[in-house]
Formats: C-alpha cells, structure tokens, sequence
C-alpha cells in the first residue's frame, strides 16, 4: 500500500511538507506543491478517511435525508448539494425514507453513528426529539420545517399557492379545487394558506369542501380523480400542489374524454422535467430546486467550518411557468 512516505520519496520533500498538501493546513510553494501532486497521481496515492479524521476531527461526509428519491423535485436539490461539496472533497450519504417516521428514524441514527460532519434534512419534521439531542451536528433544513431554531433553506410556498390561484381565477374560473398532499407537512399547508389568499383577494369564500387530500405519486393522483369523475363533476379549475398528482389528474381527465384547459383547467407545483413533455404541457408553479440545494450546501458547509452566526432562514421566491393547462 502507497504511504505518504513514498510520495515524499518520489516528490523529493519531507513527509511533513507532503503533510501540509494533503490536508492544505499550511502553505507550499507552487513547484513544490506541483511536484507532490504530481507524485500522488503517479502512485495513485489516497489517504486515510480514518487517519485524516483523527487529525482534523472531520471525516468529509455529509448526510442527506429525502422523502422520495423518485420524485424529480428532490433529485435536482440533491444534484445542486452534490455538486457543491463534491467541490470541497466531501462524500455526500443519501438515505431516502419513503415519508415513513420510523424509517428515517433509523437513517438518522445511523448517520450520527458515521460522525458525519453536517446534515442536510428534507424530512417528515415527526423525528424532532432526534434533533434536539444531537445539537452538535450542523443542520440545515430544505423545504421543511420542524420546531426548533434551525438553520434552514425553503420557498415561499404561500407565494406559490396565490399564484397558482390567482392564475386560475383570471381566466374566470369562479371556483378552484384544492388538491394536496398531507396537509401537517408545512410545505403543503402553507400553499394552501395561498390558495385562501387568492380567493380572497377575488372576493371569494373559502369552501372546504373543495379541499381534497390525495398521496403524492402519478398513481394516487389518477385513482383519486377516476373516483371523483364516477359522480357529477363541475369543476372547472384544479389546483394540484405537487406536480406527480397532477399529471396523474390530467390522464384521468383525458381517458374521461375531459378537455384540457377547455373543460378544465390546471395548475401544477414544482415544475419537474415531465410536467412540460406532456401533452398538453403543464402549467406549473416553479421552485429553483438546483439553487435551493445549492444554497443549502453553502449553509452547512459554512456551519462545518465554524460559522457561530445567529441562525439562518433562507427564503426563496417561486414562479408561475404558464403552458397549455391554464
């Protein structure tokens, strides 16, 4: 096995100042520093996780805890954390829990039993007793919320529900249904509080009973409007608030002969790559989803390196990307 030894050897330099490069803890020289990488790609030379761990008390891993890795909106936050610390050496750990309590409980044990140096948490903000007993681990929420003062990274998702209600109710649509997911998720229950906010400003009542919950996949969201199309249906506008659901919505309308936006129109949210390969294409409301990663990866990594600033919230504003659904 190749040592730092060798490397000092070939390269011609103490081991102490091949040290120095390894870790980047003190300044060389340019020539030296080429000649040393230069012998590190020769041997092809990787040093010790455990080794250097000891030494900076880091291991270089983080951890990412998401909902559902099948859903487009969360891969791309994933790919713009990736990308920001796989600029800065570090192994990035996903755990994906299926929205399930229990599993991402286990996740989160088994990330603190890695020592990681940071988590970046996309979670069902049920585990926060987890939270609280290990304060020393830098954590950043992204999307969601749990109680407790922790840095996070989100979008104005109340900004989003009015848009996507406002946009339905300019075309004359006098009443829009509602259809969420799990409304005790913050995500989900802030659009909504949007949705109440666009009817209002159009002079409209609240009406619960155009409130439907639905699970967040394709599947669900067909199966809940072939049930609903089995009775008189004479809603004109939908709101869906995650985009998986509303595609599935939109095929159970078409099979139904339901034109689309003629017969009914429809506002998507998240804006993943699919929503605009459909025919008719999705009108959606958009999250910068690669910024929201991004941002979140800049905010644990400034926690890593010992930022003690007061707690950071960091809000971003969503955009209505009009197509052909409304």
């Amino acid at each position: 096995m190749v040592t730092i030894k060798d490397i000092a050897k070939r390269a011609k330099v103490a081991i102490s100042t091949v040290s120095y490069v390894i870790n980047n803890s003190k300044n060389v020289t340019p020539e030296t520093k080429a000649r040393i990488l230069s012998a590190i790609d020769e041997l092809n030379y990787y040093p010790s996780m455990a080794a250097r761990s000891l030494k900076t008390r880091r291991t270089l891993t983080v951890g990412i805890i998401v909902p559902d890795i099948s859903n487009a909106f969360f891969t791309e936050i994933i790919r713009g954390i990736e990308d920001l610390f796989n600029k800065h050496d570090y192994s990035v750990i996903l755990c994906n829990t299926d929205e399930d309590q229990d599993k991402e409980k286990r996740y989160l044990n088994t990330l603190y039993e890695k020592d990681i140096d940071g988590l970046i948490f996309i979670g069902t903000g049920k585990n926060e007793e987890i939270f609280k007993n290990r304060k020393e681990v830098p954590i950043v929420l992204v999307d969601r919320k749990v109680s407790g003062d922790f840095d996070s990274v989100t979008v104005n998702n109340v900004l989003g529900g009015f848009l996507a209600t406002d946009h339905l109710l300019k075309r004359n649509r006098s009443s829009v249904m509602f259809l969420a997911g799990d409304l005790k998720i913050n995500t989900y229950f802030d659009r909504l509080q949007g949705y109440k906010l666009g009817l209002k400003t159009h002079g409209l009542e609240f009406d619960e009973s155009l409130v439907h919950l639905c699970k967040v996949s394709h599947e669900a969201g067909y199966q809940y409007m072939e049930k609903l199309l089995t009775k008189p249906f004479d809603i004109r506008s939908i709101f869906v608030e995650n985009d998986l659901i509303a595609l599935g919505v939109m095929k159970a309308l078409l099979i139904k002969g339901i034109r689309i936006p003629e017969d009914v129109a429809i506002v998507g949210y998240d804006n993943i790559p699919t929503s605009y390969l459909v025919v008719p294409s999705l009108t959606t409301i958009d999250q910068p989803k690669y910024l929201i990663g991004k941002k979140a990866g800049e905010l644990l990594l400034s926690k890593i390196n010992g930022n003690k600033e007061a707690k950071k919230q960091i809000v971003l504003d969503p955009e209505i990307v009009v197509r052909e659904t409304a």
